[in-house]
Formats: structure tokens, sequence, C-alpha cells
């Protein structure tokens, strides 16, 4: 059966809305569904997250990582623009990283190439701000250890 590029064009944009809506819901079942058997995602930077994951279970590890942030209220985002060529489907978002001190906003696009079944096959995120980004996951991954004893003492505080 032969796909129109019309139907070929709403299929990738239905692809990245629906790949969207389970990041923001933390629906990593839907997630996994949306990625070839040879998918890998490109992560960017130098923070904890950063590297390529070539396999289905690290990749839906990574976005279990990255759905925390949004079920913890420190990430907020939309889908700006969604826009296809010959081979890639490109999307480009605004979000915020609401943060102790401060709300942060930024910007990222991604790059897309999807499988014949309109599966993820290849990802590539692109920070418009990387350094932001380091910091942020830095800071993060090195509170961890502390935080048990921080919600310790806040508790204790508010008794």
């Amino acid at each position: 059966m032969t796909i129109s590029a019309d139907q070929d064009r709403q299929a990738r944009i239905d692809l990245i809305r629906t790949y969207w809506d389970a990041l923001m819901s933390a629906d990593l079942v839907t997630f996994r569904e949306l990625l070839a058997p040879d998918a890998v995602i490109h992560y960017p930077g130098q923070n904890f997250l950063s590297g390529d994951y070539t396999t289905t279970d690290d990749i839906v590890e990574l976005y279990r990582t990255l759905t925390g942030f949004i079920t913890e209220g420190t990430f907020t985002g939309q889908v700006l623009d969604i826009t296809t060529g010959e081979q890639y489907t490109t999307v480009i978002l605004k979000y915020q990283l609401h943060l102790p001190i401060k709300t942060i906003d930024g910007r990222a696009t991604g790059l897309f190439l999807l499988d014949e079944n309109y599966k993820i096959k290849e990802y590539w995120l692109h920070e418009w701000n990387q350094v932001m980004i380091n910091r942020v996951l830095r800071a993060t991954w090195a509170s961890k250890p502390f935080m048990p004893l921080v919600n310790r003492f806040t508790k204790k505080g508010k008794k």
C-alpha cells in the first residue's frame, strides 16, 4: 500500500504528539511502544544523563529519569512546532525548569528519524542552552545523596 505525502506527514506529526503526550504524562508503556527495536537515543551534554542509549530498556530507563522531573513539577513544557522533511522530523520545544531558587526558561530541538512503521529509530536532542542544562543536571545529581537528610531536617523543622 502506497502512502501519500500528506498521510506520511500526518503520521509523523501524530507520532511526535503521542511521544510528547506520553512523556508529559509519564506513560512509559506507550513510550516503549513508540520505539523501533533498534532505536538509538542521543542525549547531549556533559552530565549524568549524557550519552547514547542503544537498548529499549536503557532508553526507557532514561525516560523514567526524565519523567521524574515532570511528575515532581520541576519541568513543564510544550511543543511549539513540528516540521517534516524527506527523512527527518523535527520538533521545537519550549519549557520551564522550576527550581527552588528560580524558574529557568529553555528551548530545545528534537531531531527524529523514524522507521517505515513510524517508530522512533533515532533521536537527537539539541538544547539551546546546553551549559545551563549541564549545570542543573549536575546539581540535581550531586544533591541526590543528601536529599533524605534535607527532607528529614525539613520535616523536623515543621513539627
